[in-house]
Formats: structure tokens, sequence, C-alpha cells
């Protein structure tokens, strides 16, 4: 049974987001928005179909094969056939596509000679996941046009197809994509900046709760509907948000493994666990925040910042193990860090669980920094002098 001081926070709170619908906002509609936009967006998995212009300029048998064969790929769809270079490089420059690709005059001509040839290739590098997937498309494809080119010569000389095959790849290699062997981006970046927007959330309604009770000097109603104690005061003004964030979050997992279909290759309970950890660790810091800060709005800017830096240094769009001294040192300030190697580990990889336990427990440090900053936040809030603060 919970004490009735948090008990009766916990009311108080639940009607503070009723009525105000800033603060419901935050702590429920932007949240779910966020998870809804991230979930259809990823949901296809996959980059698919990306538009590329053509300039043929051999317009033969050899060149329409082989524009249909790239066509024919996943990864670029032949949207302009422009007849100069001027005019693909416009279609560039204007966004309509992200690579051209060049077929000279005398293309089939010199493949008949067996004369070496070019197909050009010019990929917009503003993107490095758009230009990378229709160079790996198109570079398998030219691949394997060229090789059958070379195969048929062979077997019209009589040469066997194993032997032709030999010939024309002594060597081959077999690659194996261990964990998430589709590639699918939607199984790791959906859920990934999914948490990270709800992370941002957790710190911005936390600092918001304790705020507005100084900025509206409502600090002293607040302690004495919790019968004066601080500790029943912070729980039951924070669980509120803690049972919001941990029920989207598990909104999150149905997305991920019941609609898109993923399936968790570790402990779906681990992750929850971990989940709520981050929830918590986060409301430790957004805690730590407003002590020091004694004011809602520097408090929202600094924990907004604090939260947005995660995405930088927890490996999401750049990994931890390629950063450099400092920048891998900054990385474990965040618990996001942790966090992704977690879910990493327990939705695609099946890690064993005492491989994850200490990124747990490291994320756990970060409750330590409400006993740090327990003596000023109670000072913060008995002192008249830190309400009506803009």
């Amino acid at each position: 049974m919970l004490p009735q001081g948090i008990i009766s926070v916990f009311k108080r709170e639940l009607h503070s987001i009723i009525s105000d619908k800033a603060y419901l906002a935050v702590v429920v509609l932007l949240p779910l928005l966020m998870i809804l936009f991230f979930g259809v967006m990823f949901y296809r998995g996959t980059i698919e179909e990306l538009p590329i212009a053509v300039v043929d300029r051999d317009h033969s048998v050899m060149s329409r094969k082989l524009q249909s064969m790239i066509d024919a790929t996943k990864g670029a769809k032949i949207a302009y056939q422009p007849h100069s270079m001027a005019e693909a490089e416009a279609l560039m420059l204007g966004g309509d596509v992200v690579a051209i690709l060049y077929i000279d005059d005398g293309f089939e001509e010199d493949i008949y000679r067996g004369v070496s040839t070019m197909v050009e290739c010019y990929l917009l590098g503003t993107n490095l996941s758009t230009s990378g997937v229709v160079e790996r498309d198109v570079q398998q494809t030219v691949e394997t046009f060229s090789k059958g080119i070379a195969l048929s010569k062979l077997q019209s000389m009589g040469v066997g197809y194993s032997q032709a095959m030999a010939d024309i790849m002594p060597i081959s290699i077999d690659t194996h994509i261990i964990s998430n062997p589709y590639l699918n981006y939607g199984y790791y970046l959906a859920p990934i900046f999914m948490i990270m927007g709800m992370v941002i959330f957790t710190v911005l309604s936390s600092v918001y709760a304790i705020g507005r009770e100084l900025r509206y000097a409502t600090a002293r109603e607040w302690l004495l509907s919790a019968r004066n104690s601080l500790l029943c005061g912070v729980i039951g003004k924070l669980l509120p948000i803690t049972l919001s964030m941990f029920l989207l979050s598990e909104l999150i997992y149905v997305i991920l493994f019941v609609i898109m279909g993923m399936e968790c290759e570790g402990s779906l309970l681990y992750l929850s666990v971990a989940t709520l950890i981050l929830i918590l660790s986060y409301q430790a810091v957004a805690i730590a925040i407003i002590s020091v800060t004694a004011n809602m709005r520097l408090g929202l800017s600094l924990g907004g910042g604090y939260s947005v830096m995660a995405f930088t240094f927890s490996g999401i769009t750049f990994p931890t193990i390629a950063m450099f001294g400092v920048a891998r040192v900054v990385s474990k300030l965040f618990p996001l860090t942790y966090f992704s190697e977690i879910f990493v580990g327990q939705a695609m990889r099946g890690t064993p669980l005492y491989i994850e336990t200490p990124k747990l427990l490291f994320m756990m440090l970060f409750w330590v920094l409400v006993p740090l900053s327990w003596r000023r936040l109670h000072r913060v809030v008995e002192s008249e002098k830190y309400w009506g603060r803009e």
C-alpha cells in the first residue's frame, strides 16, 4: 500500500495533467504521435525504389538490357531518361534523382569486340544511406551483367559451365548477416528513434512537473498534499509520467514485434525492465537539473539539450566503437548509450543476460543523482526566493 502522501500527490498531478493542455501534450499526446509517426515511416523497413536518371547514348540491345536489370533491383528505380548529362544534372540539383547512370556511345560494340568498356555512375553524396543503396545495387548489377557476358563467351568456346564460372570467379565469398539478416532499417532505427523521443519527453515533462510548482509558487500546496514529505511529493508527482512513458514504451514493442513482425531474439521481459530503468534514470537527471537551475525555463532548456546530445553520442547514428577517445568517454554520460546496446543485444542478437547486466547497472548509477541533489532540491522547494521565477 502506497503512503497517503504519494496517493494524494498522484491524484493532484493527474488533475494537473488533464487540466493543463501543454502538460497533457508533453506527457501523452506528443509521445504517442511520435511513436505512430516513426512506426509508419519505418514500416517498410528498407530503402527501396530510389529514383535515378539514365543517360543512354548507345541505345543498343545491351544498354537496354543493363537498364532493365538495374530497374529490377529493389533499391534503384529508373525514373528519368534525359538526353544529355546537363538535363540529368539539373534533375539531381533539383532533388528529383539521387544518382545518374551514363552509358556512352559504343557500349555494345566494345562488348562484342572484347574491349573493356565503362558505365559511369554519379551519386548524390549528401545522403550516405541513399547513395550507398544505389551504389550497391548498381555495382552488383553491373558485375552480374559482366559475368554473364564472360560466361556466354566461354561457353561458346566449348568450356563447361563449372569451369567457366571458376575462370570468371576463382574466389567467391559466402556472406552471412548475423542479426537483422534482412538488413531492415525499421528493426533498428524505428524503435531507437521512438525511445529517443520518449527520453526527451520524459526529461521535459519531469522538469516541467517540478518546475511549474516553483514558477507558479505552489510548492507549499504541493508539500502539504504530500504530508510535508518531499520524498512522497517527488514520487507522487513523477509517478504519472513514469507510468505513461512505460506504457508508451510497451506500445513501441507491440508495434515492433507484433505489427512489424520482428522476432525478439532475447528476453522481452528483460528489455521492458531495462526500459523502465532508462525512464527512471532520465527522471533522476531531470531532478538534478531542476535542483541546480531552480528555474523551469532554464531547466527545460538544459534538459532538452542534454537529451538531444544523447542522440549524437549514444551510438545510434555513429557507432561508439568508431569514436575517438574523448567522444567515447562522453558517450558514457548518457543512459541511452547503455540502453541502445541492451536493445540491440536483446531484440536482435539474443545476447546472454550476464553480458547485459553490467550495462543495466551502469544505467542505474544515474539514480545516484537524486541523493546528491536532494539537499539542494529541498532548499529550492521550501525557500520562497526561488518561487515565481520566469
